[in-house]
């Protein structure tokens, strides 16, 4: 299973990477939209999740989310923000495929929120 994160604080992407690679999922990551939407176009259709800050540096991880939910509209993705949960939540409860990771997360919060849009995490849970 691949997913890619998207998220700018590289302390914070370095966890995730870990963490979900510590399980055995591939991971693709990126530091900026513009980076993520090249990687997407170049391995899209193996993603299993995205995982995208919500304050990316060069637009917002909402903007992200839609525009990869126009080219791949079944990929599960998790909004990071150190933001309410509860104002996220509202924001995007229009889509089940979008769920919250609220910052800062630990590795079992992670694969909870993996696990609440969808993803089987099954025998990989630390």
């Amino acid at each position: 299973m691949r997913i890619l994160i998207v998220e700018d604080e590289l302390l914070v992407r370095m966890f995730a990477v870990d963490a979900l690679e510590d399980v055995g999922f591939t991971v693709d990551e990126a530091g900026t939209a513009a980076e993520a939407l090249r990687i997407f176009s170049q391995v899209g259709e193996e993603l299993s999740a995205v995982i995208i800050d919500l304050g990316l540096p060069d637009r917002p991880g909402a903007e992200l989310a839609a525009e990869l939910h126009s080219l791949r509209n079944d990929v599960p993705i998790l909004i990071a923000s150190g933001r309410s949960e509860r104002e996220i939540r509202e924001r995007f409860s229009s889509d089940s495929r979008v769920g919250v990771l609220v910052k800062p997360f630990t590795a079992s919060m992670l694969m909870d929120a993996l696990e609440s849009v969808g993803v089987n995490c099954g025998d990989r849970r630390p």
